[in-house]
């Protein structure tokens, strides 16, 4: 059933947003609704989406899936393309409005000394035209920019409590790959084509790797193949779940990529050391609350000594408020996406949800926190927050 989520939630946004779209054509638009040619189109944008919809649905369940690729792209543009007119219609409906004021102010003065401001007419109407070409143009750009490559760039945090021995260490974080239909084998392997020119001392990778699990073996296999010095290492997201964590446990044990649930282990280097731990994940949306963090970070740093250098790995970035309170020096995340998106290297969600910590560098007194918005997505759609790999080097201070 947890297969078809991207499915419900397309076709439910689609009806919403399809329903949304004929009613402010209806009533905000009425000039344009009286021409046959915009009101089929209004009519034929959800259902063409919602059809796409049902392709996908079937092309999965029988596993076709060149039909299911093809399918889902388009339901997708479809469902954009109705969000993006949802926004724009109230405010091609105020511009018409104010045509129609100032058509019944011009035959007012036409008729007193003939005058008539023609100007002013083809201006707003030239403008109530624009707002629906601006935001679908702008929508389907997100969904375009989705395919693109993962940025691999190098990120420096600072520390004070960082041993000399790992400064300047070097590590790749791949998050929220989904390989799948929209990020492949060889979209991973070109990201990690562009990550070998930094030489990353580790790979972590924090969960969300593969919605197709036959995938994973050569994934895993793949990023260790760039012969990381101190290995690789990951730890479970909800979508390992999602797809059965029983498989994943078993692909992770037979590869290379040391996986860590609720555990960790010491990585030395000459007399210095730190401890790298990894958290599990509560799998269900609200099931990651205060009580969850507790018992799994003071689970996982249990093998930690005393006044060593801390690095967790968590799917879910809100592990920072917990893992502050206990001296994890750095925690790595990815699961938000960065809400697909940003502004100025933050998430546009950002000041709506402050705590969540959804796409880039965080902290909380010497605790910090890097969420990556990860390399792939379940709903190829990006504006602004494009894919990423970052590469995470650590400095002393």
């Amino acid at each position: 059933m947890r297969n078809f989520i991207p499915l419900l939630f397309a076709t439910i946004v689609m009806l919403f947003f399809g329903g949304i779209e004929l009613l402010l054509l209806r009533f905000l638009n009425k000039s344009w609704w009286e021409k046959t040619a915009v009101r089929r189109t209004a009519y034929l944008l959800p259902l063409l989406g919602t059809l796409s919809v049902l392709l996908w649905g079937l092309s999965e369940y029988y596993q076709i899936n060149w039909l299911t690729s093809a399918s889902a792209i388009w339901a997708i543009v479809m469902t954009v393309m109705l969000v993006a007119l949802m926004a724009s219609l109230p405010l091609s409906g105020v511009v018409h409005f104010m045509r129609w004021i100032a058509e019944r102010f011009d035959s007012k003065r036409q008729r007193v000394n003939g005058a008539v401001n023609g100007e002013r007419r083809i201006f707003l109407k030239g403008t109530a035209v624009a707002l629906p070409l601006i935001t679908t143009s702008t929508a389907l750009g997100g969904v375009t920019r989705a395919f693109a490559g993962a940025r691999v760039e190098k990120k420096k945090l600072f520390f004070e409590h960082l041993p000399n021995e790992f400064d300047g260490l070097r590590i790749l974080h791949l998050s929220d790959i989904h390989l799948r239909h929209y990020v492949t084998l060889g979209d991973l392997e070109e990201t990690l084509s562009k990550a070998s020119s930094f030489s990353p001392d580790m790979i972590v990778l924090t969960g969300d790797i593969a919605d197709d699990t036959s995938l994973l073996p050569d994934a895993l296999a793949m990023v260790d193949q760039l012969g990381a010095q101190y290995g690789c290492f990951g730890t479970l997201g909800n979508h390992e779940y999602f797809r059965g964590v029983a498989r994943v446990r078993q692909v992770y044990d037979r590869s290379p990529v040391r996986l860590l649930v609720n555990e960790g282990l010491t990585l030395q280097s000459g007399t210095a050391c730190f401890y790298l731990g990894g958290l599990d994940d509560p799998r269900f949306l609200g099931g990651n609350g205060p009580e969850f963090y507790q018992k799994g970070i003071d689970k996982t740093l249990a093998g930690a000594g005393n006044d060593i250098f801390t690095l967790l790995l968590s799917h879910r970035p809100d592990a920072l408020d917990y893992a502050s309170s206990v001296g994890v020096d750095m925690t790595l995340a990815g699961h938000t996406h960065g809400g697909q998106v940003g502004f100025m290297g933050r998430s546009a969600f950002e000041q709506i949800w402050p705590h969540r910590y959804l796409w880039g560098h965080y902290y909380i007194g010497k605790s910090q926190l890097y969420t990556s918005s990860g390399m792939g997505h379940w709903f190829p759609f990006r504006l602004g927050c494009p894919p990423e790999a970052p590469l995470i080097e650590l400095k002393k201070v």
